[in-house]
């Protein structure tokens, strides 16, 4: 017997005879049906196509409509497991700001098997770092938390700044005239490469168009972005 993570009820597991002589493991629990309800999927045919926000319709969005007007002439088409809602802060609040890394597991199998749906064959995937005073604090990089079986290729740094405000702390305006925060870890030739970017939240943009537009420069073919919520 467990307890849900989030209400610390008991769960019990429900067996039959189909499971019986399947020989099947039990795949383990981490929430309560009841909680599990709280967190929102997001469908592909009601998702904006640009950042993955959930929507009726798969038209641009008027985030989206905005980056465009800015310049980005390639969106990123980034895809997102679930919107972001009072559950999904809880589980962020508790996993990446308190820093319990054992709720990584309550997604991590869900999120990486969505990656592989979409994003099998031929794409690099690329984790968005933290500074080195957080990954310091946390112990762990939220990210690469959720990436325990697909291979990743950290080509990405913050760069090394006296202070920084954390993106959590700041507001839609501030996040959007962030200075570019990463540099290029020359670690492999993404020239002509289709990259993945992996982020916990899609927010603004902000923080993954900067990352695409290192590897733009250094010559990746495709960039696409994938994010555990939006």
């Amino acid at each position: 017997m467990k307890k849900c993570l989030t209400c610390q009820q008991t769960m019990f597991e429900q067996v039959n005879f189909a499971w019986l002589f399947s020989f099947r493991k039990i795949q383990e629990k981490y929430l309560c049906e009841n909680c599990l309800k709280k967190f929102v999927l997001i469908r592909n045919e009601e998702r904006c196509q640009g950042c993955g926000r959930k929507q009726e319709k798969t038209n641009l969005c008027y985030d989206c409509i905005r980056w465009e007007k800015t310049g980005e002439k390639k969106l990123l088409g980034n895809r997102a497991v679930f919107t972001y809602n009072e559950a999904m802060q809880n589980f962020m609040e508790e996993y990446k700001f308190k820093g319990d890394y054992y709720w990584y597991h309550i997604f991590q199998k869900d999120f990486e098997q969505n990656i592989r749906d979409y994003y099998n064959s031929g794409w690099i995937y690329v984790p968005i770092p933290v500074d080195t005073l957080t990954l310091a604090e946390r112990g762990f990089n939220q990210v690469t938390g959720l990436l325990q079986s697909l291979p990743f290729d950290e080509i990405l740094k913050m760069k090394e700044v006296p202070e920084r405000i954390k993106q959590s702390h700041k507001t839609r305006k501030q996040r959007l005239e962030t200075q570019q925060p990463f540099e290029y870890i020359d670690k492999i030739d993404v020239a002509g490469k289709k990259i993945l970017l992996v982020d916990d939240v899609y927010t603004t943009g902000r923080t993954l168009y900067y990352a695409k537009e290192i590897l733009v420069k250094k010559g990746a073919r495709d960039i696409r972005s994938f994010t555990l919520a939006r």
